[in-house]
């Protein structure tokens, strides 16, 4: 069974609790293939990733937030990767990850609530500047949160308190508590070799680990310990972390006098190792996500004093710890003091805690768990049930028929219910295994075909789809006219595959092509030209079009075919004989490649109704010994690796196939700069020539036949790879599908 790839968008790599966590989980993944990415500078966490096999970017940003410049670092990451998911910590990440998610949203986004992030006591003791930034954040984070597909949360109580504040439905966020390996805690553990640690007047050590800010409850430590010394005074207190609030709690020791009973360690590597020589662990947190650090102490069998908030409370109660109230100095005092004259009375407390550690948080369970909710995630994300009827012209092997039945293939292997249906009859044998459902429909009655309607509304009525796509031609028309006069309610969406004005020959077209749009739910164009071109003419569409490119399928392509005779240099073009493909301008152009160059040959690829009239016209200008005629090819790739340019001086074009054909086999291209093929060719990519510039076109096609362009080619070749894969393109579909009928 092949393994799910997860890309981890993190902030960075630094010690601290949501970091050292999930790098604990990513390192003993077994079904899961981890890669890990850290926007900004930290990566002290980097090299146990490395060390576990585990892939690791740094971007590196220095910028404090930097949003647009890490998405579009991570563009041409995540096309390389082609992760199935991607998952996001700590807000920064999480913005990032979301802005990211406009350019790929067909790969399921899972959130991260790691923390008690608008719990009211992280407003205390603010200014009104830093009231308003938290203000700011929230903001963002609500505004943005409904681009995540899925959340994980460490804990029931930042679920509930999370989730119901950015109002995110409990259906979409599932539990998974932070683990740990329960052997890395073994009380034959070596302890950490501190000089000065232990001495005869400090015989019992009182232990903290955590970052060093106020949320943790430090200063209430220090200040019960004032009070604890006075009846105990040999004990030491140990911090271990760093953090923005050390000079001021370093201040609040000397202000006790306590200098010589607290010591704080900074940053420690081996807190397992530390753990073993503690006496007591104390973890007095006003707000956490579910804390590592407390599990760590369970797992290590130490005796706690944690403080009642419900985080800690999810780890720990009061058969294996002691709790005292938040913020109740005191209390804290009391029950330190307890411990101390009596320790091995709290002993069976510590025990209970490390076997309800082992129970709840050991690092295989959680591991099973992530693995099982990744896989349920990606099942739920692409395996909707939906159903999908595709409506096409009529078998034949043209662009818009083939890519739709290639589009459905991919659709069907991600689980959706799909079928085709033609409006009318076709020779044409395409792939798709399942059948095509003829409509049977009157080519000469397009206006009034009541019988292909009523054929459509019984498929639609028998086959109960969620969405009806409408791919070119004839299709719209065919689906507003069934609804209208049958009275079914599936969305339709149309697929244009061109520029919609250059067919709008009246205003009464116009009126006409208006009635039909207005009764689409989305319009998914194949390239930026196409969408301004209906836009321009369809205002009314705003907000229901989108931008969804033609795409290939991943195959082997042949270097065996050679076109003959191999002393030439072979020109090809696919395309249907019709008017848009120009093949009367193709002539023209190849007759002034010929004056320069004698030894060329010109195929040509395709058939259609004005086939005849091009083969006429190639004897009357004597070019028969220099053009060939191919037909319908099912596998055009081999005759175009074959080749040593391809040329299409369309005057009509949406998003052409053939070009990204020809790019992936690392053909040269020269075209007319028509719909969206400036969006793909560029003077980095092919040659884009201004359209009916016959002149400079055949200039292009012999410096490209004169020329090396290995650079060009390659360049072009890995946009294919990374933009227009038809595996990548289907996902595009299924995000447009999910905001037509809201699921």
């Amino acid at each position: 069974m092949k393994k799910l790839k997860v890309l981890y968008i993190i902030d960075t790599l630094e010690g601290y609790g949501a970091e050292k966590s999930l790098v604990e989980i990513t390192s003993n993944l077994n079904k899961v293939t981890p890669v890990f990415v850290h926007v900004y500078q930290g990566d002290m966490l980097k090299a146990k990733l490395e060390d576990a096999g585990i892939k690791v970017y740094s971007l590196d940003l220095m910028k404090k937030y930097g949003f647009r410049e890490a998405v579009k670092k991570l563009i041409p990451l995540v096309n390389r990767e082609e992760p199935d998911l991607i998952h996001a910590t700590l807000f920064r990440s999480e913005i990032i990850a979301r802005k990211l998610k406009n350019y790929f949203p067909g790969i399921p986004l899972v959130g991260s609530f790691v923390s008690n992030a608008y719990s009211k006591v992280r407003y205390h003791n603010k200014t009104f500047v830093e009231r308003l930034k938290l203000a700011y954040i929230f903001r963002l984070d609500k505004n943005s949160v409904k681009k995540v597909d899925f959340f994980i949360s460490n804990s029931h109580a930042i679920k509930d308190k999370t989730g119901k504040k950015l109002g995110i439905d409990s259906k979409k966020i599932k539990v998974i508590y932070r683990g740990r390996d329960s052997k890395s805690f073994s009380k034959s553990l070596d302890s950490l070799d501190i000089p000065g640690l232990r001495n005869d007047h400090n015989s019992s050590l009182i232990l903290n680990v955590s970052r060093l800010i106020p949320l943790k409850g430090q200063l209430d430590i220090i200040r019960a310990f004032g009070l604890v010394i006075k009846h105990i005074p040999e004990v030491k207190l140990l911090f271990a972390g760093h953090g923005p609030s050390r000079n001021e709690l370093e201040k609040e020791v000397s202000k006790l006098k306590l200098q010589e009973n607290v010591e704080f360690l900074g940053r420690v590597d081996h807190i397992n190792k530390l753990l073993v020589s503690a006496d007591i662990f104390v973890y007095p947190s006003y707000s956490e996500g579910l804390p590592g650090a407390l599990i760590e102490a369970m797992m290590a069998g130490k005796i706690i004093i944690a403080s009642n908030i419900p985080e800690n409370l999810e780890c720990v109660n009061k058969d294996c710890a002691l709790i005292f109230e938040k913020g109740n100095i005191e209390d804290l005092a009391n029950k330190i003091i307890a411990v101390l004259r009596n320790p091995s009375e709290y002993k069976v407390k510590a025990e209970r805690a490390r076997e309800l550690a082992i129970e709840k948080f050991a690092i295989e369970k959680i591991v099973m768990e992530y693995e099982e909710v990744y896989k349920n995630f990606s099942d739920a994300f692409h395996k909707s049930g939906m159903k999908i009827l595709h409506l096409i012209q009529k078998p034949q092997h043209r662009g818009a028929e083939i890519f739709t039945c290639q589009l459905a293939k991919h659709q069907k292997e991600a689980g959706l219910q799909v079928k085709i249906a033609c409006i009318f009859n076709g020779d044409a044998q395409l792939v798709w295994d399942e059948g095509i459902i003829n409509m049977e429909g009157n080519p000469n009655s397009r206006f009034a075909d009541y019988n292909a309607w009523r054929n459509l509304s019984q498929l639609i009525k028998d086959f109960k789809p969620d969405i009806i796509q409408a791919n070119a031609g004839d299709t719209l028309k065919y689906a507003v006219f069934s609804k209208k006069v049958f009275g079914w309610n599936t969305p339709i969406i149309f697929r244009n595959a061109s520029e919609v004005g250059r067919y709008l020959k009246s205003g009464l077209q116009k009126k006409f092509n208006s009635y039909l749009y207005k009764n689409v739910a989305g319009v998914a164009s194949v390239s930026k030209a196409s969408e301004i071109d209906l836009l321009e003419h369809f205002p009314f569409l705003e907000g229901r079009t989108g931008i969804i490119p033609i795409g290939l399928e991943e195959k082997k392509v042949s270097n065996l075919f050679k076109f003959e005779p191999q002393s030439h240099k072979h020109i090809v073009h696919v395309g249907g004989f019709s008017f848009e493909k120009n093949h009367k301008g193709l002539l023209e152009i190849f007759k002034e490649i010929k004056i320069q160059q004698q030894d060329v040959t010109l195929h040509l690829i395709g058939d259609g109704v004005l086939r005849p009239e091009i083969e006429s016209l190639v004897q009357i200008e004597n070019l028969q010994d220099h053009v060939r005629f191919y037909g319908f090819v099912n596998n055009p790739l081999d005759f175009i690796a074959a080749a040593d340019v391809l040329v299409l001086p369309s005057i009509i074009e949406g998003l052409p196939g053939v070009i990204l054909e020809a790019m992936y086999c690392k053909t040269p291209v020269v075209a007319y700069n028509v719909g969206g093929i400036s969006e793909i060719l560029d003077s980095g990519t092919g040659h884009i020539i201004l359209k009916n510039d016959n002149n400079s076109f055949a200039q292009a096609v012999i410096e490209v036949l004169k020329e090396q362009n290995e650079g060009q080619t390659e360049k072009a070749f890995t946009l294919v790879k990374e933009k227009f894969m038809n595996k990548q393109i289907s996902k595009k579909f299924m995000e447009m599908y999910k905001e037509v009928v809201k699921l």
